[in-house]
């Protein structure tokens, strides 16, 4: 399973609580809400994936020997 189906699976769990919202506390209240989850769905996966990209790429500047290096030197 990967990111894009779990995201899903979440959106789909986020929609079943707001449709049970809905019914104590209003339609327009539950679609803000759901508005305001997804936006923080949304931005977690943003940050987690600019982050995750960002060392990911420091990882593989490291793991690089420098030039004109070698070992023993």
């Amino acid at each position: 399973m990967d990111v894009i189906d779990e995201r899903g699976l979440i959106y789909v769990a986020v929609l079943f609580i707001c449709s049970a919202l809905a019914v104590f506390a209003g339609p327009a209240r539950a679609a803000a809400t759901f508005g305001v989850v997804a936006a923080s769905i949304e931005g977690a996966y943003w940050v987690g994936s600019s982050l995750m990209g960002h060392y990911h790429t420091q990882g593989k500047r490291r793991s690089q020997p420098e030039a004109g290096l070698t070992r023993g030197q």
